[in-house]
């Protein structure tokens, strides 16, 4: 069994992986949280039993991290309870995979790298744009395993965090597909307001990248991706797990070396 960790700025996700990469079980801990490596390994070997997995099994620990201050937690946890060196995703273990082009900075987020992966496993042949509706939202092109640029812009979350923070009076809201762009309070007024401003935000970014990209396939992920990705027909398809497939095919691609 293989354990990866999907470490992002608003949630810590443990995935458990059988030999194929088919996943077992996942669940959700809250970044902000302070925890230590032994607090870590008590929460896995509890919901590993709830989930009728032995956590002795685990033979790999592969992660995922955009929030670097706690990965030495991680890595102490795969030393002392599984005698394990964890591995971790980033661009230096595969470079034939991700072309980097010469006047491009070299640095990509691992969640971005992993869903390059994913992507790549799933349409080898084609042009692809990726959209993460994560806390950030990022955009990423692929041409020929080369990344070609992307962008990024405030996610759904932030931008009703940032009201709810920057405002004395604006309420937070649960993020949810409105019935109209007319709202008649100020909960239905923010929520239309993030919705159709970000399909606006998103539906303008597609166009832009069709510009230079006509033929590029758009995939969709991101625990808001799938609200957005029911109303914007411009985007191919919507995979929930793109993040958890990548983690593993990084883990696959070093495995072979």
């Amino acid at each position: 069994m293989i354990l990866g960790f999907d470490i992002g700025n608003t949630h810590i996700i443990p995935i458990f992986y059988n030999e194929n990469g088919d996943i077992l079980a996942t669940f959700r801990i809250p970044t902000h949280l302070e925890f230590t490596e032994d607090t870590l390994f008590v929460m896995l070997k509890e919901f590993a039993k709830n989930s009728n997995l032995e956590i002795s099994d685990i033979k790999n620990i592969v992660i995922s991290s955009v929030v670097p201050n706690i990965n030495e937690n991680f890595t102490r946890l795969g030393k002392k309870y599984f005698n394990i060196n964890p591995m971790f995703v980033t661009l230096d273990n595969i470079e034939n995979e991700i072309k980097i082009l010469p006047n491009m900075e070299r640095g990509l987020g691992a969640d971005r790298i992993v869903d390059i992966l994913a992507a790549k496993k799933l349409y080898p042949e084609k042009e692809l744009l990726i959209i993460d509706f994560g806390t950030a939202t990022t955009f990423d092109m692929i041409k020929d395993s080369t990344y070609m640029g992307g962008c990024i812009l405030p996610g759904i979350i932030l931008s009703i965090n940032a009201l709810f923070s920057n405002t004395a009076a604006l309420p937070k809201i649960e993020f949810t597909n409105p019935e109209t762009v007319l709202g008649i309070n100020t909960i239905s007024q923010i929520n239309a307001g993030i919705f159709y401003g970000n399909v606006g935000a998103i539906k303008e970014l597609i166009l832009q990248y069709k510009n230079s990209f006509p033929n590029a396939y758009v995939i969709a992920t991101g625990g808001q991706g799938q609200k957005i990705s029911e109303y914007i027909e411009e985007i191919d398809e919507y995979v929930a797990k793109l993040g958890e497939m990548g983690i593993f095919e990084f883990y696959k691609l070093n495995c072979k070396k």
